[in-house]
């Protein structure tokens, strides 16, 4: 038995093609137009009772990304650490306690943070920060004074515990060109729907967060220009570079327990261990 709540999904953002629909009322009249989203609509209302739940769910999420950019989070609760322990790591011996600890971890969150350059042709910076979170601590990796980060880099390179970023081409590369390292097993939450799912672009944090957990990421642009090689970072600074590397974690785990059908929309290695249930005590399923 279908929910109410799925009946009232609005799909014509999903499937039918706005800018067509517009053509043809453009040349054939507005009602031609009209006829035409009228008549998918109740297409789908006519199917509506043959079709399970799974397949409702993800009309309602494709639905939801489509419609992605028409939603506003102003008015929605700030997202949160909530419990999260948050540890400035700047010398190596809390490096390698800290390191000890996110060995255990099956899924990470994962971000980098650099100084930016404002000059035109001036290389770009030297990595500052490396940003990892699980499900109690997010740990904020101040590299660029810390003489010996290996066994960081050697998590970053461990097939057995996955990366989650969004818009990781420019991390991987740094972490290439300054450490000759390449991350493994990795996933690009950003880039996964528009890879996946047809969905035209990649998907920032902000909106990721807005569509998986309906609350509000607070992004300043002041702060992400900021100097990241500060020694002491600020609390704003701690506070942008903690959630960065939370909120992608967070929003991962809640597709696998919202939708976990979209397993088969991830790497084939992620699946095999997800079905294995390497995750399940992780994301409570």
């Amino acid at each position: 038995m279908i929910s109410g709540d799925f009946l009232k999904i609005d799909i014509s953002e999903s499937f039918i093609n706005k800018s067509r629909v517009n053509l043809i009322k453009k040349i054939c009249g507005n009602k031609a137009g009209e006829e035409l989203e009228k008549a998918v609509s109740n297409a789908f209302e006519n199917i509506a009772d043959s079709l399970d739940e799974k397949t409702y769910k993800l009309i309602d999420f494709i639905t939801k990304l489509d419609n992605i950019n028409t939603h506003t989070d102003e008015n929605l609760p700030n997202y949160t650490l909530k419990n999260k322990n948050v540890h400035v790591i700047k010398d190596e011996k809390s490096l390698n306690e800290a390191v000890s600890s996110l060995n255990n971890s099956k899924i990470l969150g994962f971000d980098t943070e650099q100084k930016p350059i404002f000059q035109k042709g001036v290389p770009p910076s030297p990595i500052a920060i490396i940003q990892m979170s699980n499900a109690s601590d997010c740990y904020l990796f101040q590299v660029h004074l810390i003489k010996n980060i290996k066994p960081l880099l050697d998590i970053l390179t461990n097939r057995n515990i996955v990366k989650v970023g969004i818009g990781l081409d420019g991390d991987n590369s740094a972490l290439y060109k300054e450490f000759r390292i390449r991350p493994k097993c990795c996933i690009d939450f950003g880039s996964l729907f528009k890879s996946k799912m047809a969905y035209p672009n990649d998907i920032g944090a902000k909106k990721s967060v807005l569509l998986f957990l309906n609350k509000n990421l607070q992004k300043s642009k002041k702060i992400s220009r900021s100097n990241w090689e500060n020694i002491n970072l600020t609390d704003t600074q701690v506070k942008y570079a903690s959630e960065d590397a939370s909120c992608v974690y967070d929003v991962f785990c809640n597709m696998l327990t919202t939708y976990p059908f979209l397993i088969q929309i991830l790497p084939s290695w992620f699946e095999e261990r997800y079905n294995k249930n390497e995750y399940r005590e992780l994301i409570k399923i």
